[in-house]
């Protein structure tokens, strides 16, 4: 093979003989050859994973209760990002379709502490995005109020469920080609606590505020018994790992630790809701993956890691995907940002809940790396694999790399190109020979938590980014490119550690 090495030194040769140029043809048929078997190699891989792709979704190796009752509750918990701190104004203000919640807004009237109040009494309401006054939530404030809140407020409004579940209802409705089907409705409650790390949570030797889930679905069930109707745990939406990564409050940021805790915590709510009532099948579990660039302590991907682990080893346990792409207000999401990844949980729900079929985000299957070139093969939703810039903020801006760092066993290695060699196969080339194994890191610490991978998902979001100036939206949040459009929903890929095997990257 020529190297560019055997390429410069070319230029210092005699003129060629008629030998010499037939040689030289002889070269440029072997590169030719070589390089169709190169794409032959890729070819057969990025076959392979797009099999192994459709196996996972159409053969699931479990299945989550499914949406067979009247009333089928999903529930939100976690932290900030769970009870939407910041998420004002409101943009969900108007019911979209039969959906419903418990009381009048889906978070309860108590801010904190052990017990669940539905706001105004428990009863289903059409559900609605609301903002909850933070030092009394039973009051909910109008547009005229939230407009007057404080730059950075932490007044709870768009929360993630809501539009889950109009987006949900949309797939679900269109899917059976109805208007609406008061048979077998969906409701929602939020029973997050912002500010928690896993420990407060958890059953046992936490704040107590696991109990609020308890409540929530207690209460629930009850309405559904006094209308004489069937009611079903059908999903939990879990929001949290920021105070673990940043080990806050008893937070600790180890992959086994969170592991553990995640996994009783999980177990401890099936056996306290769904078992306790006779469910037959668990309620599905749906994670998204806590952003890294809260991974103060040494930066490592431990939270994530663990998120994406548990969602491969657990049943009826989904990881929805990262945070990183939409809107933020810093550590929180916007309200467009809120909204925008609960039309994600809504898309994920309906493909797990509704069509009780597999899902995995998009996330490396394998890596192989030759020389100074890595190949890696991705479980990709929507082929093909595409890049486009995140919002950090409410800008959208290019991660150097496209959010991918490799370090080898001299330090960090520079790469020299970042391309697409197939729909699911990605190449990397590195700019000096590797020491070592290298080890690829993608959306970690070093890159603000963020990356440019994504998929081609052509699924049309149930509602449009909204600029709300007399709201209180910044200037920035008027952005062109998405102002009055609907919500891109590609999948993101996860943030992700890995290291390559050696060899095989093609014919050679």
């Amino acid at each position: 093979m020529l190297t560019a090495d055997n390429q410069s030194r070319r230029t210092f040769l005699a003129p060629r003989t008629p030998i010499a140029y037939a040689f030289s043809g002889l070269l440029l048929s072997g590169a030719a050859l070589l390089a169709h078997a190169d794409e032959q190699a890729i070819a057969a891989r990025d076959a392979q994973n797009k099999r192994w792709s459709q196996q996972m979704i159409e053969q699931p190796k479990h299945q989550p209760t499914a949406l067979d009752a009247k009333y089928n509750h999903i529930i939100t918990f976690g932290q900030s990002l769970a009870s939407a701190a910041e998420g004002w104004p409101a943009l969900s203000k108007k019911p979209g379709y039969d959906n419903l919640m418990l009381g009048d807004a889906t978070r309860s009237a108590t801010f904190s502490g052990d017990r669940f109040v539905p706001v105004g009494g428990a009863a289903f309401k059409p559900l609605q995005a609301v903002v909850q006054l933070k030092r009394d939530p039973k009051i909910l404030l109008d547009a005229e109020a939230v407009a007057q809140l404080e730059e950075q407020a932490q007044e709870e409004g768009e929360s993630v469920e809501v539009g889950a579940l109009n987006m949900a209802r949309r797939l679900y409705l269109d899917s059976k080609d109805i208007k609406a089907d008061p048979e077998h409705l969906l409701v929602a409650s939020n029973a997050a606590t912002s500010g928690r790390s896993i420990a407060q949570l958890s059953k046992v030797g936490g704040t107590h505020e696991y109990k609020r889930v308890l409540q929530a679905v207690n209460q629930a069930r009850q309405v559904a018994q006094a209308d004489d109707a069937s009611y079903t745990l059908s999903a939990l939406f879990w929001l949290q790992g920021e105070y673990d990564y940043a080990e806050v409050q008893g937070g600790i940021n180890d992959k086994a630790t969170y592991k553990k805790m995640l996994r009783q915590l999980r177990n401890d709510l099936n056996e306290d809701t769904a078992k306790a009532i006779g469910q037959k099948r668990m309620p599905a579990f749906i994670s998204y993956q806590t952003d890294a660039k809260t991974s103060v302590i040494d930066g490592n991907l431990d939270i994530g890691l663990a998120q994406w682990e548990l969602a491969q080893e657990e049943p009826s346990w989904y990881l929805a995907g990262p945070v990183y792409p939409y809107v933020d207000k810093g550590t929180h999401l916007s309200a467009n940002g809120y909204r925008w990844f609960g039309q994600m949980l809504g898309k994920v729900f309906h493909q797990v809940v509704v069509e009780q079929r597999g899902w995995q985000p998009l996330s490396p299957l394998r890596a192989t790396v030759e020389g100074r070139e890595i190949l890696m093969d991705f479980h990709v939703p929507h082929p093909p694999l595409a890049f486009s810039e995140p919002y950090l903020g409410h800008k959208a801006q290019m991660i150097e790399n496209y959010g991918f760092v490799i370090t080898d066993d001299k330090g960090k290695v520079p790469v020299e190109n970042i391309e697409a060699a197939a729909d699911t196969v990605l190449r990397l080339v590195v700019g000096r020979d590797l020491v070592g194994i290298p080890t690829i890191r993608y959306a970690s610490h070093a890159t603000g938590g963020a990356g440019e991978l994504h998929d081609s998902d052509p699924t049309v979001a149930d509602v449009t980014y909204e600029y709300l100036p007399d709201e209180g939206m910044p200037e920035e949040a008027n952005i062109e490119a998405l102002v009055g459009k609907p919500y891109p929903l590609y999948n993101w890929s996860i943030a992700f550690e890995l290291k390559p095997s050696k060899g095989h990257n093609s014919a050679r």
